[in-house]
């Protein structure tokens, strides 16, 4: 596995985060046996702890993860911090103590890893574009651009799914975008996909923003290059979470670079069956937070670390990562067994002719079922798609292709590409 480069603050701010949650913070009450000591190296003390799990963080809230010498109650009182529940199942479900000044320094922190981003401030008017349960206002009927406003932001959409747009709300996105014109475009890609794909099906021009940044899921490669026919701005993107802040930002090179400033990362790879040492998952401690202690929480996603000795932006300190794969809970298996991340389904239907969308389910070992979105020589596109994944999944296992107009989202409001439908144990998978 490649081993990167941290500086000595780094190390420092890794100790006292490990510090201050082992001993002030009572969800890590039972941890602190496993700890080999202070004198110990730090990177061995985090070795030896199990992960942080979102089921550790419900059973604990609302003080689990605060430090002993700070009061929930009394930080909402004073407006330090509010609760805030993130999206999607129940097993995905968390409610957080939200610290919007820690998120702003983390987010603005993030920014000076790419050059595009590297003036912007948080001062900057940035337009946001994606499902209404993940930020802005929710509505069923249409809000007036004005009811749409927060500061700096402008929310482009308030329906849970894109499905609910009309002609009318489209034309009206291209209309705010041209009068608004936002520095920042904040986007769920596969929401400015369907945008994009609305321009492009009626040769319509919509303003480019100085900088789209993709974040809220998974990128996929056709929404990516439909997107790039429309918008000529840089395309980053910006990987972190709810309970995470920024973690990795994507530089002008199109690498991922950890944010150092504001979290430290453990990496744990797969078994070299399924694409270790290079692919695996990541652990975040987060630091600088006064409310919360986060040490080594398992965000659920799969990533490929670089293996180049460098990027060519420059940037040398921490982690670099090439791509994020997919979550861990949507690997589907080829006949052998073999673990098949989202992106690797990914870019097998990006070289599908005509293909915009999709969603995979691995029924059992043996069967597949793809809904495809293909409006273009659909017939052909969905012959080359079983063809491809049959391919890829190898013999055995047979693939049926079902044409759709449109998906739906998942009930978070972002879409998920690929799942298996039947138990397997993610946990073995893994070193």
């Amino acid at each position: 596995m490649k081993v990167f480069s941290f500086s000595d603050e780094y190390f420092q701010q890794s100790q006292s985060a490990l510090d201050l949650a082992l001993d002030t913070a009572p969800v890590y009450k039972a941890w602190r046996a496993l700890d080999p000591g202070k004198q110990a190296p730090v990177d061995a003390r985090y070795a030896v702890l199990p992960e942080l799990t979102k089921q550790d963080m419900r059973e604990s809230f609302p003080q689990g993860l605060v430090p002993e010498n700070r009061d929930v109650a009394q930080g909402i009182k004073n407006q330090e911090i509010e609760y805030v529940q993130t999206s999607g199942t129940t097993a995905e479900r968390v409610t957080n103590l939200w610290n919007q000044a820690w998120w702003d320094a983390s987010e603005i922190a993030s920014w000076k890893l790419n050059a595009h981003t590297a003036h912007l401030d948080g001062t900057q008017p940035e337009a946001q574009l994606t499902s209404a349960l993940s930020v802005g206002f929710r509505s069923q009927g249409d809000l007036p651009m004005a009811e749409r406003r927060l500061g700096r932001f402008l929310f482009l959409n308030e329906k849970v799914s894109a499905r609910e747009w009309t002609d009318a709300h489209f034309e009206r996105m291209a209309a705010e975008l041209d009068e608004y014109r936002p520095e920042v475009l904040e986007v769920n890609p596969s929401w400015l996909a369907r945008l994009a794909w609305w321009a492009l099906d009626h040769g319509r021009q919509v303003v480019s923003p100085r900088v789209i940044l993709f974040t809220y899921e998974f990128a996929s490669a056709l929404h990516v290059r439909d997107i790039r026919r429309v918008f000529q701005s840089p395309l980053i993107s910006s990987y972190g979470a709810t309970e995470t802040g920024y973690v990795l930002m994507e530089c002008e090179h199109g690498t991922l670079h950890q944010n150092t400033d504001f979290c430290r990362i453990d990496f744990e790879p797969l078994k070299p069956e399924h694409g270790g040492p290079d692919l695996g998952r990541l652990l975040v401690t987060t630091f600088k937070n006064p409310w919360t202690s986060l040490v080594r929480f398992d965000v659920g996603d799969l990533v490929r670390l670089d293996p180049r000795p460098a990027c060519p932006c420059g940037r040398r300190e921490g982690m670099r990562v090439l791509a994020v794969e997919g979550r861990a809970a949507n690997v589907t298996f080829t006949h052998t067994g073999r673990l098949v991340t989202t992106k690797e389904i990914d870019d097998c239907l990006a070289r599908v002719e005509g293909a915009r969308d999709y969603v995979l389910d691995q029924v059992t070992r043996q069967t597949c079922r793809l809904q495809l979105v293909a409006p273009e020589n659909p017939m052909s596109a969905a012959r080359e798609a079983r063809q491809r994944l049959e391919t890829l999944y190898g013999p055995g296992v047979e693939v049926t292709v079902e044409l759709q107009a449109d998906l739906e989202p998942s009930p978070s409001g972002k879409y998920r590409r690929t799942r298996a439908l039947f138990d397997y144990d993610i946990k073995g998978l893994f070193k």
